[in-house]
């Protein structure tokens, strides 16, 4: 910003200044061609000049080369500029008369004066050449002037009025004209300056905002650069706890926040806990249980009913709200942590520095925090899932345990591979040590042993590879997969039968509307289908009914 500053042109500087230089530069040129042009003039006139006219002529040009290539002041050059002018048309004009051009000459003198100063300077050799007309009229008229030169033409009176009035309108015509063109030049200049000074005030100002915005681009990107930093290393991690330290710690470090604590919602939602903060005040409140109760006055009780940022400095007045365990704070956002619109807690960030919060800062840190609050909820759907998974693999170990338990109490197969084939054991033998080239693997079914596998190498010397018991195990897990499918399969044909044999009975008894036949129907099919040796159906309690009752009850029995 200083360097724009400094480079703003000088505001003092005026249009006088401007067009005196243009005047310098304009007064240089001049003297050189006069200095050229003054050469001929002598040469010129030296045969028609007198003695004395020569000598002013020659000591004038003298003085020309001085001011024209020594270094002096402008006043002094352009004075002796139109002093040398105003003697050479006043010496022509004593010597010739008004009849020549002596009057060019002092015009000259006139028209430099208006342009090489201001207006008091050209009125002046406009009154001197004036005066000097006048007087030499009057010495005319009294016989005591008459021109010097021999050819000289006899001039009256009425041709020295006539020439002083020529004069006259001519050089104050040229004066008016050449000072309002100052005027009107100076006017300009200064409109010039004047928009340009504008134009370099916007322009600063335009490269004041592009440098603002250009430092608001950058922030965000960095922000943006942040939040993705941080919402990297949340999708890593899946336990809640280490979750919420990593967050608080990488938001403060990232964006600069001195603190930075998490609260969650209790069930109910009325009360918030801190699980987290960055700064060692806070850690010291999550040792004390800090919590926040309902409290309409309570920053973070706003942003939970409201569902909704708060961000507010210590300059908003009523708006900021004090919080008396982080004195220093001095600008302060709490952003809800919302899953499916339901708030689930809050991230209350504080800073010591002013308006650390901006509009462009809630976005991105919204939208972190509606991160972070997805995080949580998967963090903890998937503890649940885990939990839920881990009772599912403990019950169906148990059920495995049970069922196999059942299973190998009914029978105990086991087979055995010898020189004379496959036999199978009835009669398990008691545990013997572990012979040398022997490898004994376990059938393992959701975590339960349900079996065993010896193997036992020709030649005692032998021993068996990491390779060799790897594949042997992975074996094994097929087996267990292979028994537990075949019992699968048992137990859906066993209850298929028992399905069908329901079946066939209730056919069998829906077949007639009498009792007594349906009672000697499912008699007769229960015999049938367990083979047994007697069947009963009796229908009514004869032990708790009176005995005008009993006669009534029906009863079917078969051998």
């Amino acid at each position: 910003m200083n360097n724009r500053v400094n480079l703003q042109p000088d505001t003092n500087t005026s249009a006088a200044f401007n067009y005196k230089g243009w005047r310098e530069n304009f007064i240089i040129t001049i003297l050189r061609i006069a200095c050229v042009l003054g050469i001929a003039l002598i040469i010129f006139s030296y045969s028609t000049a007198t003695l004395s006219s020569r000598s002013l002529f020659i000591f004038l040009y003298m003085g020309l080369l001085a001011i024209t290539f020594l270094r002096v002041s402008y006043t002094v050059r352009a004075g002796a500029l139109i002093f040398i002018t105003f003697i050479v048309g006043f010496n022509i004009l004593i010597a010739w008369g008004p009849l020549v051009d002596g009057s060019l000459f002092l015009l000259a003198s006139v028209v430099l004066a208006a342009l090489l100063f201001d207006i008091r300077a050209d009125l002046l050799i406009l009154a001197a050449s004036m005066v000097t007309m006048i007087v030499l009229v009057i010495l005319g008229q009294l016989g005591l002037y008459q021109p010097t030169a021999p050819k000289a033409p006899n001039a009256l009176a009425t041709d020295w009025i006539v020439y002083g009035a020529d004069f006259f309108i001519a050089s104050l015509v040229i004066t008016v004209a050449i000072n309002l063109f100052k005027k009107e030049f100076s006017r300009v200049i200064q409109q010039m300056q004047n928009t340009f000074q504008a134009l370099t005030a916007e322009r600063a100002k335009l490269e004041e905002r592009v440098q603002e915005r250009t430092e608001e681009l950058e922030n965000r990107a960095n922000h943006l650069r942040a939040s993705t930093s941080i919402a990297r290393t949340m999708a890593e991690i899946q336990n809640v706890s280490e979750l919420l330290n990593t967050v608080v710690e990488a938001t403060s470090e990232q964006f600069g926040y001195y603190h930075v604590g998490i609260y969650l919602l209790d069930e109910r939602r009325k009360n918030a806990f801190l699980q987290a903060s960055s700064s060692f005040a806070g850690k010291q409140l999550i040792g004390q249980g800090q919590r926040i109760e309902s409290d309409k006055r309570n920053a973070i009780n706003i942003v939970v009913e409201q569902n909704r940022a708060y961000m507010a400095t210590d300059i908003s007045g009523s708006v900021f709200i004090k919080e008396p365990n982080f004195p220093i704070t001095r600008s302060r956002m709490v952003l809800p942590l919302s899953v499916r619109g339901v708030p689930i807690g809050v991230m209350d960030m504080h800073s010591d520095q002013i308006q650390s919060f901006g509009s462009q800062d809630a976005e991105i840190l919204q939208s972190l925090a509606d991160l972070i609050a997805i995080s949580i909820d998967n963090a903890r759907l998937l503890n649940e899932s885990n939990a839920l998974l881990e009772q599912i693999t403990i019950s169906t170990s148990a059920q495995t345990a049970e069922t196999w338990s059942k299973h190998t109490g009914r029978q105990t197969p086991a087979y055995q591979y010898t020189p004379a084939g496959v036999r199978p054991i009835f009669a398990q033998s008691k545990p013997e040590e572990t012979k040398a080239g022997s490898l004994q693997i376990p059938l393992v079914l959701h975590g339960q042993n349900i079996g065993n596998i010896k193997l036992i190498r020709k030649g005692a010397s032998v021993k068996w590879s990491e390779k060799e018991k790897n594949l042997v195990g992975k074996i094994a897990d097929q087996i267990s997969l292979a028994l537990e499918n075949s019992r699968l399969v048992d137990e859906a044909q066993k209850n298929a039968q028992r399905d069908q044999m329901i079946a066939n009975i209730s056919s069998r008894v829906r077949e007639t509307l009498d009792v007594e036949s349906v009672i000697r129907t499912a008699t007769m099919e229960l015999r049938k289908a367990f083979d047994l040796k007697e069947a009963e159906i009796s229908i009514g309690s004869p032990q708790i009914q009176p005995a005008s009752v009993r006669k009534n009850t029906s009863s079917l029995k078969l051998k």
